[in-house]
This record gives structure tokens, C-alpha cells and sequence, in this order.
């Protein structure tokens, strides 16, 4: 699972700070279902090419996925 967070540092350092400018957008409920399921590990690597499309369009949702992960941590499944 540690690759899965090394791809998204890597995305995040890369597309992290492109966020200006845009307008807010309210997120699909089917892409926070995609989020969480990236965020506790569980998306196929087509689901993540996906994902990593929509959020290379829509970089404000990235913060999404921390808080999905520190969610995941609170729960005592870590």
C-alpha cells in the first residue's frame, strides 16, 4: 500500500499547487465514493487512472482524499 501513497505525494507534489483561480464545483457523490475507496486502498489500478484524470481536472478535490485517509486512521483500522 505504501506505492499507492508514493503516487500520490509524486501527484500532489506535481499538480498540488495549480489550484487559483478556479471556480468551487460541488463533488459528485459517485467521485467521494471513488475518493474514499482510493483513500482506504480498495480502487484497481483502472479505477486510480481514472480518479487521477478527474483530479488532474479538479485539483481542489485532493484535499478530499487526506481527509478521507485521517477519517480511515480515526476509525482504528489503521
Amino acid at each position: 500500500m505504501s506505492n499507492t501513497f508514493e503516487i500520490l505525494a509524486r501527484f500532489l507534489d506535481r499538480y498540488g499547487e495549480e489550484v487559483e483561480g478556479r471556480t468551487l464545483e460541488e463533488m459528485p457523490p459517485e467521485v467521494k465514493a471513488k475518493l474514499r475507496a482510493f483513500a482506504q486502498g480498495s480502487l484497481s489500478a483502472a479505477e486510480r487512472g481514472q480518479l487521477a484524470q478527474l483530479l488532474k481536472d479538479n485539483p481542489r478535490w485532493i484535499s478530499m482524499i487526506a481527509d478521507e485517509v485521517k477519517a480511515s486512521r480515526g476509525t482504528g483500522s489503521a
